[in-house]
């Protein structure tokens, strides 16, 4: 049977098809219980389709996360309209939004889907940390007056905390969840900022 060969224009409608059904179902599913045919079905594209763009369901995920990434990297460029820096109000905004958005795939994915993901990330030449990317240490370098001693480390993990205590709020006590939250906040903003 023949390859297709699809247009660009083709390819970038078949691939956002295909992020925005892998994407729905990791966040319902999660990464082990979604397979190519439900993403496919999910599509509304061919199980063969899927494979003239990807090898395996890990090395599709893998640019999800890619694509995912550079929509928010888009946003917080827009947000910055060529100012080399948010004010602090607007960083704690957009660590609010970051923190109560439910369009980051990392919430979503585990040690062991990670561990899933290795010999995909591996063949693009990417280690464990290139997930994590150096995304925090670029928010950090855009916020104004962050402290000189905030680790992008710390502050990332503040961020994957806070997220999931969000996006698993049923397992917390939830007539508490904001209050908690509001105090991790503010525990969060005195180690980043200078004030």
């Amino acid at each position: 049977m023949p390859v297709r060969v699809f247009t660009e224009e083709e390819k970038k409608v078949i691939q956002e098809k295909m992020f925005e059904a892998g994407f729905t179902l990791i966040k319902q599913n999660g990464l082990t219980h979604t397979s190519v045919e439900k993403i496919t079905d999910f599509a509304g594209i061919g199980k063969s389709t899927f494979y003239n763009f990807y090898p395996s369901k890990e090395d599709f995920v893998i640019d999800l996360i890619s694509y995912e990434r550079n929509k928010a990297m888009q946003m917080i460029k827009e947000k910055l309209n060529d100012r080399p820096k948010l004010t602090v109000e607007e960083s704690k905004n957009l660590i609010r939004m970051i923190i109560y958005s439910q369009d980051s795939i990392y919430q979503y994915l585990n040690e062991e889907d990670i561990q899933k993901l290795y010999p995909a990330m591996q063949k693009k030449g990417m280690i464990k940390s290139d997930l994590d990317s150096d995304v925090p240490a670029y928010l950090l370098s855009i916020f104004d007056g962050v402290s000189p001693d905030t680790d992008p480390r710390v502050f990332l993990n503040y961020i994957r905390i806070m997220a999931l205590a969000v996006s698993q709020k049923d397992a917390l006590r939830q007539d508490v969840l904001e209050e908690t939250l509001e105090l991790m906040f503010d525990k969060l903003f005195l180690y980043l900022f200078v004030e």
